[in-house]
């Protein structure tokens, strides 16, 4: 599968990329990222207003992890820095996005007697 993709590809110019998943019901589909590194909205969040604002940390098992410093991006040639990353928003700002996101929620959910949100399945990890 890999060397097909990279046929398509051969300058590499989609390394990196991944689907952006919608936004529907965003509070009930933790983890976020690519990488499931962020539990929470919040989290998710705060990185995209303070990635290029914050010093680099090795991963995020660093104490300052989201506090002082990011890891730098797996793949740096992709990173958007035009729309994200040192967004100077406040702490209110962050706070306010993350209540309008969470507007978005559509009360699916076995609370509301309906099925759980179908999980899509992790590719196996090399």
């Amino acid at each position: 599968m890999t060397g097909r993709i990279a046929a398509k590809d051969p300058l590499g110019l989609q390394l990196g990329k991944h689907k952006v998943m919608s936004l529907r019901n965003i509070e009930l589909t933790p983890p976020y990222a690519h990488n499931g590194v962020f539990a929470t909205l919040e989290e998710i969040v705060h990185f995209y207003n303070t990635r290029d604002a914050l010093g680099l940390c090795v991963d995020n098992n660093d104490p300052g992890f989201a506090v002082t410093c990011w890891p730098a991006s797996e793949v740096p040639q992709n990173v958007n820095v035009d729309e994200l990353g040192d967004l100077k928003l406040t702490t209110v700002q962050e706070a306010d996005i993350v209540a309008f996101l969470k507007t978005l929620t559509d009360g699916w959910g076995p609370a509301n007697g309906m099925p759980a949100l179908p999980r899509p399945p992790m590719p196996p990890m090399p």
